[in-house]
């Protein structure tokens, strides 16, 4: 039996469905594609059961007050578990805390060319301008260069705070 070809929803490009789900298939086989359907059937699955995560958590802390020490015995029993759960927990902290020095970082580089555009309006002289624009540049720069090496030098040390 022929498979008909059809049209991708997303790319619009033309693909052979899969001969064991041509009936369903919507998207071809590109992983972006496939990347767009999961994102929006996910959406469509949310939207249609809303309460499913607040009835999920009850049921949960029901079973919790039956087991009380359950992860406290997991955890002994499965010290990998602990190592790579550590790990994550540590790595995760990390992320959001160099996620804030890059904000104060681009807060900082957003005030300097700011100051950078508000001196040109004090002095008369050209050269004296440009010359004290090439200043402001250099210093922006230069501090930018800092703070990218001093992260790299916290980094390899674990000195970041």
């Amino acid at each position: 039996m022929q498979i008909a070809k059809r049209r991708c929803e997303f790319c619009h490009k033309w693909f052979t469905p899969y001969h064991g789900t041509y009936r369903q298939q919507k998207c071809c086989p590109n992983a972006e594609c496939r990347k767009k359907r999961k994102v929006r059937t996910k959406r469509t699955w949310w939207l249609n059961n809303p309460g499913y995560n607040r009835d999920r958590l009850q049921k949960i802390r029901v079973w919790a007050k039956e087991y009380p020490d359950y992860w406290q015995k997991y955890r002994q029993e499965h010290p990998d578990y602990v190592k790579k759960d550590n790990k994550r927990r540590h790595t995760s902290h990390k992320k959001g805390k160099n996620a804030a020095k890059q904000d104060l970082l681009s807060k900082i580089s957003v005030e300097r060319l700011k100051s950078t555009q508000e001196s040109g309006s004090d002095y008369a002289a050209k050269q004296d301008l440009l010359q004290r624009r090439q200043n402001i540049i250099i210093n922006y720069l230069l501090g930018k260069d800092f703070a990218a090496k001093q992260d790299v030098i916290d980094n390899l040390t674990g000195n970041s705070q």
